[in-house]
């Protein structure tokens, strides 16, 4: 009789197929919890989007205080900066002017460093009517302000449009009369009468620098 027990395949027994046991197993079975996971794969959770959407709120509300307190400081220590002085060439309306005037045009000497001419006329002013006026102005190096007004005009007006209407506080130097406004910041106002022509030397310079200015006006003196 053959013995068939190390050759024979049992009954009831399957081989091997090649797939491994967690593939086997029904996805319905109770087992199938068992298998693990892909450790690498992204779960996304309603739990996990709540959270992410609250870290980007917090984002953007520190963004906005720390905006807020940008703003609020630069609203304290923000200073409008002043409009730079522009200087302009007063030597072709000079130059006119002394062409045309029946009288001698006045310009200052030997001003020095710092003085800004910023703006020159001869023309036919309304409170100088019907007569031409000369007038120059200068930013001195303080920054304060000094202008020469000059005209053969007889017109009562052109006296208070030179000194802002100041009212007369003394005299000056030899053949000078002060006017000054009533403010804080005054207008001062050198004034004299030559030979029928008024000139005025005036603005918010203190008097040591009028009568410095008033000392260097020349009928020959160039920009």
């Amino acid at each position: 009789m053959q013995d068939n027990r190390g050759h024979g395949r049992m009954e009831g027994v399957s081989e091997p197929t090649g797939e491994s046991a967690a593939e086997q197993v029904d996805a319905s079975s109770p087992l199938a919890e068992e298998v693990p996971q892909d450790p690498t794969a992204l779960k996304l959770t309603g739990r996990q989007n709540s959270r992410l959407g609250q870290t980007v709120g917090d984002m953007a509300r520190s963004i906005v205080i720390v905006l807020v307190v940008v703003g609020a400081i630069l609203l304290v220590t923000w200073r409008p900066q002043p409009d730079a002085v522009k200087a302009i060439d007063p030597l072709p309306e000079l130059t006119s002017a002394r062409a045309t005037a029946g009288f001698e045009i006045l310009y200052p000497e030997d001003l020095g460093d710092g003085w800004v001419p910023t703006s020159a006329r001869w023309d036919l002013p309304e409170a100088a009517d019907p007569d031409p006026a000369w007038h120059v102005g200068f930013v001195a190096p303080d920054e304060r302000y000094v202008q020469i007004g000059q005209s053969a005009t007889t017109n009562a007006d052109y006296l208070p449009s030179q000194t802002l209407g100041g009212v007369l506080v003394g005299e000056g130097p030899a053949g000078w009369q002060r006017y000054e406004t009533v403010g804080d910041d005054p207008t001062r106002s050198l004034v004299t009468v030559i030979d029928g022509v008024t000139l005025v030397v005036s603005g918010t310079a203190p008097w040591r620098v009028l009568i410095d200015f008033a000392g260097r006006l020349s009928p020959t003196a160039l920009p």
